[in-house]
């Protein structure tokens, strides 16, 4: 059975969404982590905006990315995507939507053997895979950032955040902390599997 991991940068104040202030902490430590990240992966799971920003962005950066970011985005740009929306039809980058009920095929996608699906971004899915407690471990890399409280908090809208353990910490040169955290005992995905 896959793992759904979630990545995404959280500031101090616990926000997410647009990461313009994440960008100067991109260094060599955040590279290998988010690498580490991907090379155990076989699909990544987008929701509709970061699909299609991650799908202009990617294909461009591929002839110019050097070491070990061009291995990065070589793998973004072959891997294949599942993504959830109900407003596009048309997929490039080795994109597929998800069919039918999202939670059912989200569900479907994480029965299968293979390597985890990962899902990088923040947003609207979010609430859906923590209502049904989809998400096995997150990794939030906590930016030493404080970003005005109009930003998306991390948890926004979401009834019952499932209490999560911390499983490992990771500080970054640059000030950052990779935090990786697990659904609590008794309150993991494989709960609802069953």
């Amino acid at each position: 059975m896959r793992k759904l991991i979630e990545a995404t940068h959280v500031s101090l104040g616990g926000e997410v969404g647009t990461n313009r202030w994440a960008f100067p902490y991109l260094d060599e430590d955040h590279q290998r982590y988010s690498s580490a990240l991907l090379a155990e992966a076989d699909a990544l799971l987008l929701g509709r905006k970061t699909y299609e920003a991650f799908s202009v962005s990617y294909p461009r950066m591929e002839t110019d990315a050097p070491g070990d970011m061009g291995d990065f985005v070589r793998r973004m740009n072959r891997i294949p995507k599942y993504v959830a929306t109900t407003t596009l039809t048309e997929f490039t980058w080795n994109a597929h939507p998800l069919d039918g009920d999202v939670v059912d095929a989200i569900q479907k996608l994480k029965a299968q053997p293979g390597g985890s699906l990962l899902k990088f971004g923040t947003g609207m899915l979010d609430p859906l895979l923590l209502e049904h407690r989809l998400v096995d471990e997150y990794h939030f890399w906590l930016t030493p950032v404080a970003v005005p409280a109009t930003v998306q908090p991390l948890f926004d809208g979401v009834e019952g955040a499932p209490p999560l353990e911390l499983q490992q910490a990771t500080p970054f040169r640059s000030g950052v902390v990779a935090l990786r955290y697990a659904p609590a005992r008794g309150d993991s995905p494989a709960r609802d599997a069953g």
